[in-house]
């Protein structure tokens, strides 16, 4: 049926400014009545899908913001936008800004994003080495993995923790997670650690999962939204509705898994299978809006364990899970017996 539209000098605005500056544009014209804040989040996978999903779903907008997304799928593009003005809080790596904080840096964490996700991988006939972890099963082997993350720290912290040697053991560090990938297929490399983004691409090219890292190291932390002191100090009210937002994106998340994925399409870029199964059948991932201070605090004594860290910083200084707990209190008065919101403060409370 064809439908009759009206070509309004309105809409020939919007279609001006679409295509002057991109669909952004249309999608974060600002409101009279909203105030206006600005993020980050990767849109090349999962990681940070609870800042899109609050923002797709409207869930900013009911908290009185406007939020103009940015696109920063690595941690430097995160952290330059925090340095230079362009956002108030960015999502990214736990080890990265924990390195930072380490070298002195005044960043603060405030919140949670993504927990786990990283797999060792290896040829299908040498899956069966990692079946035991010990001594003599990793004596000698040459892993490939990428500089600050989370899942090569969980790695060796736990292999660490274990009393095993690192030294009897070879970390070759690769610029990216496609070079691990063809380093093991090629056989320079025993086996390599790859992020979740690369989960698939490691598989449809003949890999095998041996190890998901988080049979070492359960609940590891991965993705952590991170301010600076300046940005807590002068826009936390409005880092509380952006919190209080998330935390009503993720109860979306749990319980409404179609909605949940159209939204999500409009701002992550892969495939509609990898979208869900990378959200809701990989099975060794955790999306939650908990900041885990204990869990941040675990992964930063393993950074220092493996000297990733010098391990001088005052970390009750850089974790801030006061915003979170203000905006989960503020959600739960709105909502007071939904099953979600109170599993997730047992969660929060769990791993203060």
């Amino acid at each position: 049926m064809r439908r009759n539209y009206r070509f309004t000098p309105a809409a020939a605005l919007m279609m001006f400014l679409a295509l002057l500056c991109g669909p952004e544009a249309a999608w974060s014209a600002p409101r009279a009545d909203l105030e206006r804040v600005e993020l980050t989040a990767g849109n090349n996978s999962v990681a940070n899908m609870l800042t899109a999903l609050a923002k797709l779903a409207g869930y900013y907008e009911e908290e009185g913001l406007e939020v103009g997304l940015n696109v920063a799928n690595n941690n430097a593009d995160g952290f330059s936008a925090l340095n230079s003005g362009k956002a108030i809080a960015t999502g990214g790596g736990a080890t990265a800004p924990l390195n930072l904080i380490d070298e002195g840096v005044d960043f603060v964490i405030i919140g949670g994003a993504m927990a786990e996700g990283a797999t060792l991988f290896t040829l299908p006939q040498r899956a069966g080495e990692w079946e035991k972890i010990d001594a003599d099963s990793v004596r000698g082997k040459k892993i490939g993995v990428t500089r600050a993350q989370s899942g090569d720290i969980a790695f060796r912290a736990a292999l660490a923790r274990q009393g095993l040697d690192l030294k009897t053991m070879e970390f070759v560090e690769l610029g990216d997670c496609p070079t691990i990938i063809q380093g093991v297929l090629k056989g320079t490399l025993d086996a390599g650690i790859v992020f979740m983004t690369f989960r698939e691409a490691a598989e449809a090219q003949g890999l095998a999962p041996a190890l998901p890292i988080d049979r070492l190291a359960p609940g590891f932390i991965c993705c952590r939204v991170v301010t600076t002191r300046d940005y807590l100090e002068k826009y936390r009210p409005q880092l509380v509705k952006v919190l209080k937002a998330q935390i009503k994106a993720y109860r979306l998340y749990r319980t409404d898994q179609e909605k949940t994925l159209e939204l999500l399409k409009e701002f992550i870029i892969v495939g509609d299978d990898v979208l869900r199964s990378q959200i809701y059948t990989y099975g060794h991932l955790t999306l939650t809006p908990n900041p885990a201070k204990s869990l941040i605090r675990n992964h930063y004594e393993g950074m220092k364990l493996i000297g990733y860290a010098k391990g001088t910083a005052d970390l009750d200084r850089h974790i801030d899970t006061g915003l979170f707990a203000e905006a989960l209190e503020s959600v739960l008065l709105e909502y007071p017996g939904d099953s979600v919101f109170l599993e997730l403060k047992k969660d929060f409370e769990a791993t203060e």
